[in-house]
């Protein structure tokens, strides 16, 4: 059986860990850095903190997927909305109906033999779009049957920004510079600007370990269980 609260505050803890490093080799003067360097690597640090959100994404969608399948559910035991996550993701084939005899000839043996067997390994990756910002994230969320988070979330309310506008504000940074924009932003990169990001993604890894536990206490994702989407 998958330890999957351990590992995955384990996990936490060395995305959390790692992000500080930046924070400390970018912005605390412990190297020194020319102030064009400083200025680069600055705006970098936001494009390096979101590979470890999306990494964080992949990796606790995929520990969570591992202990699911540890549990050996019957397939057609599992709640709609992760079948069809699977189905979707193993059979390309309903996105994009094969036009050919022989591919739809052989998409019907590859559904025959897939519904003789009641026990099937849950696809293991998640589709990130490579932009997990409000919406993104909590399609996946509905995707596993857990709880989605409201766009006022705790500390991310009125006078603050919202959950939903801050991680807008956080992708449009990190796009702006991976999709080779500008490098120079609305609002200067800082250390107050980065350790803004960072507590954002360190809170949303600790709800996420909630959600994911809440999902296992209370099966959300057996299909007779009243959660179930």
């Amino acid at each position: 059986m998958v330890d999957f609260e351990n590992e995955h505050l384990s996990m936490i803890e060395q995305y959390g860990s790692s992000a500080s490093d930046i924070e400390r080799i970018f912005f605390t003067g412990r190297y020194r850095l020319s102030k064009k360097h400083y200025a680069l690597l600055a705006v970098q640090s936001i494009t390096i903190l979101y590979s470890y959100w999306e990494g964080y994404i992949q990796s606790s969608f995929r520990l969570y997927i591992e202990y699911l399948n540890s549990l050996n559910i019957d397939f057609d035991m599992l709640c709609d909305e992760l079948i069809v996550f699977h189905m979707d993701k193993t059979f390309k084939q309903f996105r994009e109906y094969p036009k050919k005899t022989k591919q739809k000839i052989n998409f019907y043996r590859s559904l025959q033999e897939h519904f003789k067997e009641n026990r099937h390994s849950i696809y293991p990756i998640v589709d990130t779009e490579s932009n997990v910002g409000f919406e993104v994230l909590n399609k996946l969320l509905r995707q596993f049957s857990l709880e989605e988070f409201p766009e006022h979330w705790e500390g991310y309310t009125y006078p603050n920004s919202s959950l939903k506008e801050m991680l807008s504000v956080f992708i449009r940074y990190r796009n702006g510079v991976a999709h080779g924009g500008d490098i120079s932003s609305e609002e200067s990169i800082t250390q107050e600007v980065y350790s803004k990001y960072r507590k954002l993604i360190n809170d949303l890894m600790y709800a996420m370990h909630d959600k994911f536990l809440k999902g296992i206490q209370e099966q959300t994702y057996m299909k007779q269980n009243e959660n179930c989407f």
